[in-house]
């Protein structure tokens, strides 16, 4: 599973926060850096939802090696703020908003949840 670097940051004053260097304009912010981490998965989901409304396709996450020579992550690290690898939740699956849709049906239909549905479907596969 792919996953992306967020930079976790907290100044004075404010929220906690977490950026991510390859996803411009993909934040999340909460009161505790547990929190914010939390809510993290869930920008990464709605951030790529929003790409495959628009037809494009998410940029790959850089390596930490690369990231080094970002000015932006270099300075943030610089000023005492953490790296942070979030995963995309699992429902993250390169579907188009259709699909998502036929799967949280089916899920429905069998009173599971739509990370239910795919675990039961994967694990269904792989049994034979």
């Amino acid at each position: 599973m792919t996953a992306y670097i967020g930079i976790l940051e907290k100044e004075p004053g404010t929220l906690w926060g977490i950026w991510f260097p390859d996803l411009p304009g993909c934040i999340a912010a909460a009161g505790t850096a547990d929190e914010t981490i939390s809510q993290a998965g869930e920008a990464l989901a709605q951030w790529f939802s929003l790409m495959r409304e628009d037809g494009e396709t998410p940029p790959p996450p850089r390596t930490i090696e690369q990231l080094r020579g970002d000015a932006d992550f270099a300075e943030a690290l610089a000023a005492g703020h953490m790296a942070i690898v979030i995963r995309p939740p699992v429902d993250e699956l390169d579907l188009d908003d259709g699909q998502l849709r036929a799967v949280d049906e089916a899920a429905e239909r069998r009173g599971l949840s739509r990370r239910g549905v795919v675990r039961a479907f994967v694990l269904s596969q792989i049994s034979g």
